[in-house]
């Protein structure tokens, strides 16, 4: 849900949670777990915000593999692309919700699945130009952080932990962080 709002604010243009300017910019969001469940999270957020009108919000509603080099990047990278020229937009954000459908059948533990995962991330990146935003879960000892190997964490910019209704940036690698918001 938290995802979705910050894609919603992305694509509408408005700050998200108030007072987080945002740059306003198309958004691809691959539901790869929920799949068209989320249309009614954005039905949702259009009532809520009817302010923001049509928005360049373009759903994915279908599982992803982007563990394999053979699967699904490549044409996933030329659905966005197509997405982009069809509707005359720059995409900006691409979310992939969630990491454990998209290396669906990998191992998170391993380093040569979440390496591989990485790897087709960046491509992902530098193939559409957008940044890359992935929702990912926490293990049972919430203490640990995500789950997986710890390459995934090397690799990311940052990383938000929501949990008991309080949203914490942990990390961020070229910018101030620390930021902790309620909800």
């Amino acid at each position: 849900f938290v995802m979705l709002d910050i894609a919603f604010a992305v694509a509408s243009g408005r700050p998200w949670a108030e007072d987080q300017k945002t740059r306003q910019g198309a958004v691809v969001y691959v539901a790869a777990e929920g799949g068209k469940g989320i249309l009614k999270r954005i039905r949702a957020l259009k009532e809520r915000y009817p302010e923001a009108g049509d928005i360049p919000l373009y759903v994915v509603p279908c599982p992803v593999d982007l563990l394999r080099p053979d699967a699904d990047l490549k044409p996933l990278i030329a659905e966005i692309h197509t997405i982009a020229e069809t509707y005359g937009v720059a995409i900006e954000l691409v979310v992939i919700d969630t990491l454990s459908r998209a290396i669906a059948g990998g191992n998170e533990n391993d380093s040569q699945d979440m390496g591989a995962l990485v790897r087709h991330l960046d491509l992902l990146r530098a193939r559409t130009r957008a940044h890359v935003a992935v929702v990912h879960h926490t293990g049972k000892d919430k203490a640990k952080g995500a789950r997986g190997h710890s390459l995934l964490r090397a690799a990311t910019d940052t990383e938000i932990e929501i949990d008991e209704r309080r949203l914490t940036v942990t990390k961020q690698r070229d910018m101030e962080g620390g930021l902790a918001l309620s909800f």
